[in-house]
């Protein structure tokens, strides 16, 4: 039978495994001075005995069941077994196996004997106890940490970096975040934001490009806006600068409170015209709908998308064609010298966004009251119906506000096409149509030509 070192340690920081290096060549040392030969090196590295997956570590009990090893020599007993179980089944295989442990700082232990064995049991308990004193030495770390307002973290994230054990921000991180509680404050959706990002270039903190879920982990971070939590709950200011001040941060919450949903309309809407574009012969709204033409064959050409009356059905037109004439359009009369006339003077966002959240609130106060039966079911629909229209026609005030605001830094851009295209999100570029004009789709004379006269533009005052 064979003797063979074991070896590992629980955290190795640097990633050198010196700490098992050191450990190996004691355990040689120990072999060489007891005249034994080593056939073979079990190492674990930067794993834990007390509640990681060590797989050297399983090869080796197979080994040791198998008959294969006598002597097994490690540095201390901790580093081969910390739970009563790994202890157990070492045990139950040395009563078939004669099997001796060497050690370089805890002696020898022979596991075919009551004296090894009970030797045994003592140490693992000891170092048990190790285990746990050192769990509740680091509770009591983190909490001291937590209530004098440290942040601890392992990975750097973002808007913030470590320098000489303080943690500062990175200031174009920061400003990232900053224009992101922003835009989410002011209406826009997470997948809005993340879009634009990505449509800018804007790395996460790995290079890569933004998803929704990381953008909702950040923006949802109380830490961003200096606040040191523990377990869920605030414990301390935190003693860093923050990224947002605490009035945005609870602007932030109201709004995020306000989303019944992680989508709104101007995430489901996909097509730039869709709910905006009026049927010039009912006055209905046109919708984006694919369209399944003909050939002369009588099979279906590949589908189209089109804007159609879901009225009455009274006109259909090709929406590639009506989205490019649209976009055109917009972006010679922006680019003329007297632009600046179609911007409308400011309107404040924010006291709209309270009165949204308000009428919101109304209708969840609805649903309670018909759970407690203090309203009808008759009674909550024509009431929610109300509440519904005024959230309509406040949805609209809210778009026409954010379209303004980002009609005038449309305007002022150097470049118009190159700003519609690649720095306004898709909810931005229909909010714009919706603060510059109405496009109505008039019947065609021909339904197989496309006309640009048929779609009517009227710039609105």
């Amino acid at each position: 039978m064979n003797t063979v070192i074991y070896a590992r340690q629980s955290l190795d920081r640097d990633g050198q495994g010196a700490a098992v290096d050191r450990q190996l060549v004691e355990c040689r040392k120990l072999a060489k001075k007891n005249g034994l030969k080593v056939a073979k090196e079990y190492v674990d590295n930067d794993v834990s005995a007390s509640n990681g997956v060590r797989p050297e570590f399983t090869k080796l009990l197979a080994q040791i069941k198998l008959g294969d090893v006598s002597t097994i020599i490690v540095w201390h007993t901790d580093r081969l077994y910390r739970k009563v179980r790994d202890l157990v089944e070492i045990v139950e295989t040395a009563e078939k196996h004669s099997l001796r442990i060497l050690t370089v700082r805890a002696g020898d232990l022979d596991l075919s004997t009551p004296a090894g064995r009970m030797l045994a049991g003592m140490l693992g308990q000891v170092a048990r106890y190790e285990v746990e004193q050192k769990g509740a030495r680091q509770v009591a770390a983190n909490i001291q940490r937590a209530t004098a307002g440290k942040w601890q973290f392992s990975i750097r994230p973002y808007g913030y970096e470590r320098i000489n054990g303080e943690v500062v921000q990175v200031p174009a991180e920061a400003e990232i975040l900053r224009e992101a509680y922003s835009r989410y404050i002011a209406g826009e959706t997470y997948y809005s934001i993340v879009q634009n990002l990505n449509v800018r270039n804007v790395p996460t903190r790995g290079g890569g490009e933004w998803s929704v879920s990381q953008l909702r982990e950040r923006l949802t971070n109380p830490a961003y806006a200096g606040i040191r939590l523990y377990k869920g709950e605030q414990v301390a200011e935190g003693d860093w600068e923050p990224v947002i001040s605490r009035d945005t941060w609870e602007e932030f919450k109201s709004a995020k409170k306000r989303r019944h949903t992680p989508h709104d309309f101007s995430n489901r809407t996909k097509y730039l015209l869709s709910g905006l574009a009026l049927c010039g012969v009912c006055g209905g709204r046109l919708m984006a709908r694919p369209a399944y033409p003909r050939r002369k064959d009588g099979v279906r050409a590949e589908a189209r998308m089109s804007y159609a009356c879901v009225s009455k059905w009274c006109v259909s037109r090709d929406l590639i064609r009506v989205d490019d004439l649209v976009e055109r359009v917009i972006i010679a009369r922006l680019s003329m010298k007297d632009a600046a006339a179609l911007s409308r003077p400011k309107v404040e966002l924010q006291p709209l966004l309270v009165k949204s959240g308000n009428l919101r609130q109304r209708k969840d106060d609805l649903a309670s009251a018909l759970a407690e039966g203090l309203l009808t079911l008759s009674a909550v629909r024509t009431e929610s119906m109300k509440l519904d229209n005024q959230l309509e026609t406040l949805q609209q005030q809210i778009s026409a506000a954010d379209g303004d605001s980002q009609l005038g830094e449309l305007i002022r851009s150097d470049d118009i096409a190159e700003h519609w295209h690649n720095k306004l999100t898709f909810a931005q570029r229909r909010a714009v149509v919706g603060t510059l004009m109405t496009v109505t789709i008039n019947k065609q004379a021909n339904p197989r030509v496309f006309d640009p006269k048929d779609v009517a533009i009227e710039w609105l005052s």
